[in-house]
């Protein structure tokens, strides 16, 4: 994982890749919304970019709060899905935040019962939830 400069049109095209299908069942999507609330969310020092050797597999974004570290997005290229390369993102976070003390937390939609699944299968508990998300808590070792 790597941080440096990201292609904004890049990562809106793979956020909509990703998401569109939650947010529209969800929500609705509206284009220009989800732009501008794209670039309102996500500065781009919040993201790190996932990669293999020298291919960008995906990015995350990430919020540093004092008690938690909480992820705001993990988004892998789609011929990157399902290689386990997201379960190691997602490990070596999980190590990161419990060296510091602090829990990692992530908010997921309901409807997206893959990437709750995984959530569940990584050791998340459920935190709270509420018509759209659920938000989830690693434990503190």
């Amino acid at each position: 994982m790597s941080e440096g400069v990201v292609d904004r049109q890049a990562l809106f095209a793979l956020y909509k890749l990703s998401l569109h299908e939650h947010i529209d069942q969800t929500f609705g999507w509206d284009e220009n919304f989800q732009q501008e609330r794209f670039n309102m969310s996500y500065r781009d020092p919040d993201f790190i970019s996932v990669t293999l050797g020298s291919v960008t597999a995906g990015y995350l974004a990430l919020k540093d709060e004092i008690e938690e570290v909480h992820l705001s997005l993990l988004l892998l290229q789609p011929e990157y899905r399902s290689r386990g390369i997201g379960r190691q993102v997602m490990q070596t976070l999980l190590s990161r935040a419990s060296e510091s003390g602090r829990a990692l937390t992530l908010s997921c939609f309901l409807c997206n019962q893959g990437a709750m699944r995984f959530y569940q299968n990584l050791g998340f508990c459920v935190a709270t939830k509420d018509e759209h998300f659920v938000t989830y808590r690693s434990p503190v070792s």
